[in-house]
């Protein structure tokens, strides 16, 4: 039981050491920002006591009010030193989100950073119904 709990461990500290040893990465820009949606006004709906946790106190929520829906959340890299001609799109896929294209599952860099060493400008973004990272 012991050796399944340590070889994860060591995996994990054995990737943040190799990613320490890596070149930073320099970027020009970095940022975010939505595309598309639009604000939905919910009216008439009542107060509920919630409670959140069992022995905890009560909270009142109340559903109404304008709603932002229907947006996309884009996060965008600039490489210092620009190499690649388009710019990178990674659009996850299968209930994900963006933070996918962010590392490994064994820490390593992932695929946002690799682009990103290579001098390629990368977006990532996540589908409308989820949020990014």
């Amino acid at each position: 039981m012991r050796s399944l709990i340590i070889t994860p461990l060591i995996a994990l500290v054995a990737g943040a050491a190799l990613a320490q040893t890596k070149e930073p990465v320099t970027l020009r820009d970095m940022g975010s920002f939505h595309v598309g949606g639009r604000v939905v006004e919910i009216t008439g709906q009542p107060v509920k006591e919630v409670l959140f946790t069992p022995g905890g106190v009560p909270a009142k929520v109340d559903p109404n009010g304008a709603y932002q829906v229907e947006q996309m959340y884009v996060q965008y890299f600039l490489p210092q030193s620009r190499k690649g001609k388009l710019p990178l799109l990674m659009w996850h896929g299968g209930g994900l989100t963006a933070v996918t294209y962010e590392t490994r599952p064994d820490g390593g860099e992932g695929w946002l950073t690799m682009f990103i060493r290579k001098g390629w400008d990368v977006y990532i973004s996540d589908a409308v119904e989820r949020s990014c990272s």
